[in-house]
């Protein structure tokens, strides 16, 4: 396999027991069984979302909620396809890594790569760079980062070393075996179409597996898509010295432990049952104003016609509220006319 070296520093130490206490805390709170399914559910469709963002589709938060109901995300171009096969790859992923019999193994990653291009590529389509046909670059701006040393008639014998290692390395805490095993199939882009999503999508698969995605409510795609300019960086930092994973390990780790810092105030909010009290509301903001500011922990930008769609109001009632909210400095605005996009103050 793609061998790489890491050291275990005072900062990855530390966010690993931050994200290790963050995690056993969100297990602990009170959560209803309706609570659960809504967190659940925003999970699915914040990633839905967020894939979206990543291959170049507008999708409103509101249609990412619909698509995992059940709508079909319709585009011109395959796009549309691809993210309804993401919503089944998910799907599978939270219906078989709680099955003990569905160990980790090459299989698993192939399945997932068929499903992502299933209706749109042809079965055959979907199988490992075996012979000298290079990988496909649609929706995959990682293929720079492939190592091109190694040679298509090693890459299955490289994969499954890789999967061996990380089944074999059971006393490494999982998050580092997860974050090589990414690193590896980034430097290896194993398959001829759909590496990054494959990649993504059978990262989601480990985190599940191992109880730090599914299980904790946290939204593994949106990781990739809010840190990629991050993340590329620390993986062209390992490629050009000896793969030395410290730094992607050191901003893998820091972001997963961010987002549960996210992830348990949203709890903390569902949970408050006096949540709707008597007491000032804060800066007298109305309940769509709040909605959306929670949202933007989320989404990086809205457009007044996504917040006419979220909220279900007219296009003064969007003006207004948005308005508001820019007097009173907790939100900016970029573009103008129909390009107007509107941000949290601190982005």
């Amino acid at each position: 396999m793609i061998s790489s070296s890491y050291q275990l520093n005072e900062r990855i130490l530390n966010d690993l027991i931050r994200l290790e206490i963050l995690k056993t805390e969100i297990r602990c709170m009170d959560i209803d069984n309706k609570g659960r399914v809504n967190m659940a559910n925003k999970v699915k469709s914040t990633n839905m979302f967020h894939l979206a963002r990543m291959i170049g589709v507008e999708l409103t938060l509101k249609d990412a909620e619909k698509a995992i109901e059940g709508k079909r995300v319709v585009t011109e171009d395959a796009r549309g396809v691809i993210l309804n096969n993401f919503k089944n790859a998910m799907d599978f992923n939270r219906a078989n890594t709680q099955d003990s019999s569905n160990d980790l193994d090459i299989n698993i990653i192939l399945h997932i790569n068929k499903m992502l291009l299933s209706e749109w590529r042809e079965e055959w389509d979907s199988k490992l760079r075996i012979t000298g046909e290079d990988n496909e670059t649609l929706l995959d701006n990682w293929q720079d980062l492939k190592d091109k040393e190694i040679q298509p008639s090693h890459v299955q014998d490289e994969l499954m070393s890789l999967i061996d290692w990380y089944k074999s390395s059971s006393k490494i805490h999982p998050i580092i075996r997860t974050a090589v095993v990414i690193y590896g199939l980034v430097r290896l882009a194993p398959f001829v179409v759909l590496n990054k999503l494959t990649a993504i999508t059978f990262a989601d698969y480990i985190l599940n597996k191992n109880g730090y995605s599914d299980e904790s409510f946290l939204p593994s795609i949106r990781n990739f898509d809010m840190n990629d300019n991050e993340y590329t960086e620390a993986w062209n930092f390992a490629a050009n010295n000896g793969n030395d994973i410290t730094l992607w390990l050191e901003r893998f780790i820091s972001s997963l432990a961010n987002d549960y810092e996210f992830m348990k105030e949203d709890i903390e909010k569902l949970t408050k049952q006096d949540f709707k009290s008597s007491k000032q509301p804060f800066l007298e903001l109305n309940k769509r104003q709040l909605k959306i500011l929670r949202y933007f922990q989320t989404i990086p930008t809205v457009k007044r016609e996504d917040y006419v769609q979220m909220m279900d109001v007219s296009t003064m009632t969007a003006f207004r509220d948005l308005d508001d909210l820019l007097h009173k400095k907790l939100i900016k605005v970029e573009g103008k006319g129909r390009g107007t996009k509107y941000m949290l103050t601190n982005r």
